[in-house]
């Protein structure tokens, strides 16, 4: 007998810098904060390797997060 394991990874689709899409998995994020006149975009994501920039408010970014768990 052969156990399969189903793994489902989610991630959050957001705008990034030009109207690029940037997927991010909710996991990896440590926290959301405002970064205005830092990077390409105003909000920056604190992940567990590296922050990565987007274009859309913090409470945006939450509120995405928050329909996914």
């Amino acid at each position: 007998m052969i156990a399969v394991l189903s793994v489902l990874i989610l991630f959050v689709a957001l705008v990034g810098p030009n109207g690029s899409a940037i997927y991010v998995a909710p996991s990896q994020i440590v926290a959301v904060i405002s970064s205005p006149g830092v990077g390409a975009c105003p909000t920056a994501l604190i992940t567990m390797s590296q922050p990565v920039y987007v274009c859309e408010s913090p409470a945006e970014v939450k509120r995405k997060l928050e329909t996914v768990k």
